[in-house]
């Protein structure tokens, strides 16, 4: 009978082999590398879950309220508004976390961040259930969430490997960031219907606990080894100095702040591109306001054409269109109008049910009876239900979009982000994704279709979360470790939302100028120009950097 010991030799030698198939791992590497994918794949299914319970909490919630005075703003508009309040909260975060990041340890400051996320997971449930709108604080709270943890993540991965290892090893752990990325997609749009998004919430808040436990096995791993200092690992990794001022002193991070700062400029105008001519497909096809002067459905003068004293009654004494709305307890019953979900071409329909069945309908709308449509895709024609039905189109035309961003990413991460590094390095994988950042927006400047700027984004996406982000994460490597810590953390937080910052400004500029879609498209185009001389000067510092280091290496060994 075989030893313990010599089980898990064998079951180190498999493993070994198959993590051969992606990337160059030593067989003392296996552990550490394994269980930081299955910490990231984790952290990233999490924050999907979250990522789609945001998106219709935001997006069908309509305007926004300002010391008790409503603005007059879509949802497109609010997320990109919201999105530049993160900046100014991140400024906090991240003077915060400098400030833990020179007294605690790394596994301490892991520990501490970790639960105070999970902990307002759960206060966040709680509100829900109370009756408090969460649309805004919860999307400002989330990326805010996402940035911090995930930066601290890498931070963490960068201070256990050496330069020589992140090389070969990030590929590997990318692996588990796309796939985490896909699955928490997946799951989220085959759930957000039937347990509901704050429930989803504590879910997440689950997930993050174990990643808690994942990350300190590889801290326990990482001392046991050899070489290993329990000392080193223990002391603040912060530095006496804060991100912000070790950033500014340093032309190589100045560089990788300005690519961060371009980059997420790039993506969340382009967010806002998809989020806008989603809004636009899903309700192009419902008829304007009845009593809308000019409208079909007014009278002169912009009158209803409805009697007095007769809601759901036109002038002649018939039945009201659907457009012109039902009463606000309408039933869901044979006769009552109501919004049909299309999600199949992303869009709300009008129409009235024909049939009840059970938990179905029958719904003629469209030109065309759908037959047993289920409840979720059923709504009473009124304010409440279009938010809703909008809603409902929203969560799976996202769930989708995410779906396939991080399919096609993982199968790069899986198959080609190692290649691309062994092959061509670092400093090529960094001009990818604005080249097909100015492909895909000159394409949309020609086309802007939701068809075109869904199959653009795509490509954008997944390049980012995996050749993209293994890349910018190995950017680091070469740095000291205060730099991987607090630089990082402010690069990866605060830069990230200035990025956003500026996309929130060109949307208000553009709500004054009335851009079209095709206008944003153009400033994307000039950016990813833009993006791509930073990335030169990047690929420079970083061949400097690089060299000096294995020279030093070099003169080690001799």
């Amino acid at each position: 009978m075989a030893s313990t010991g010599e089980t898990e030799t064998q079951s180190r030698g498999v493993l070994h082999r198959l993590l051969a198939i992606f990337a160059e791992v030593k067989p003392r590497e296996v552990f550490s590398v394994l269980v930081l994918t299955l910490n990231v794949f984790l952290l990233l299914t999490g924050y999907y879950l979250l990522k789609v319970v945001r998106e219709p909490l935001i997006l069908a919630g309509g305007g926004l309220e300002i010391g008790g005075q409503k603005l007059d703003l879509d949802g497109p508009e609010v997320k990109a508004y919201a999105a530049a309040g993160q900046a100014l909260l991140l400024v906090g975060v991240v003077r915060a976390y400098g400030a833990m990041a020179r007294r605690f340890g790394r596994m301490q400051l892991t520990t501490a961040l970790t639960l105070f996320f999970a902990g307002n997971l759960v206060l966040f449930f709680f509100l829900a259930r109370l009756g408090v709108p969460l649309g805004v604080p919860f999307y400002l709270w989330v990326g805010c969430f996402s940035l911090t943890v995930i930066a601290q993540f890498w931070s963490f991965a960068n201070d256990i490997y050496s330069p020589e290892q992140g090389k070969r090893l990030f590929a590997i752990v990318g692996i588990g960031s796309s796939l985490g990325a896909m699955l928490g997609a997946q799951i989220a749009k085959r759930v957000y219907v039937p347990i509901g998004p704050y429930n989803m919430m504590l879910v997440a808040a689950g997930v993050l606990l174990v990643c808690l436990w994942l990350t300190y096995l590889v801290h326990r791993n990482d001392l046991a080894s050899p070489g290993g200092e329990k000392a080193a690992a223990d002391a603040p990794p912060g530095g006496a100095s804060g991100g912000f001022k070790i950033i500014a002193r340093d032309r190589y991070l100045l560089l990788i702040a300005g690519l961060t700062l371009v980059l997420n400029w790039v993506n969340s105008t382009g967010e806002y591109i998809l989020d806008r001519t989603l809004i636009e497909s899903a309700t192009s096809a419902l008829a304007p306001a009845a009593g809308s002067p000019g409208e079909p459905g007014g009278g002169a003068g912009g009158e209803p054409s409805g009697a007095p004293g007769e809601p759901g009654r036109n002038a002649g004494g018939e039945p009201a269109p659907a457009s012109q709305g039902a009463a606000p307890d309408a039933p869901l019953a044979a006769g009552a109008p109501v919004y049909l979900v299309d999600p199949q071409a992303s869009r709300l329909l009008e129409g009235k049910i024909t049939a009840v069945k059970g938990g179905a309908f029958d719904v003629e709308a469209g030109g065309k009876v759908v037959e047993g449509a289920e409840k979720g895709l059923v709504h009473p024609h009124t304010e409440k239900g279009k938010k809703a039905a909008l809603g409902a189109v929203i969560g799976t035309f996202k769930g989708d979009f995410f779906y396939w961003v991080n399919t096609f990413g993982v199968l790069v991460q899986l198959f080609l982000v190692s290649r691309i590094f062994k092959y061509l390095g670092v400093r090529f994988a960094l001009f990818i994704l604005p080249t097909i950042a100015l492909f895909g927006y000159s394409a949309l400047a020609v086309l802007p279709a939701l068809a075109v700027v869904r199959v653009a984004k795509i490509a954008e996406n997944s390049t980012d979360y995996s050749v993209q982000n293994t890349a910018r994460q190995a950017l680091f490597l070469p740095v000291g470790r205060d730099a991987k810590y607090s630089a990082k953390a402010a690069i990866d937080t605060f830069v990230v939302r200035a990025g956003d910052v500026l996309a929130a400004g060109a949307v208000i500029a553009g709500q004054v100028l009335a851009l079209s879609i095709r206008h944003f498209a153009m400033i994307n185009i000039a950016l990813a120009l833009v993006w791509l001389g930073v990335v030169a000067g990047i690929a420079r510092e970083h061949r400097r950097r690089t060299a000096d280091e294995e020279k030093a290496e070099d003169l080690k060994a001799a």
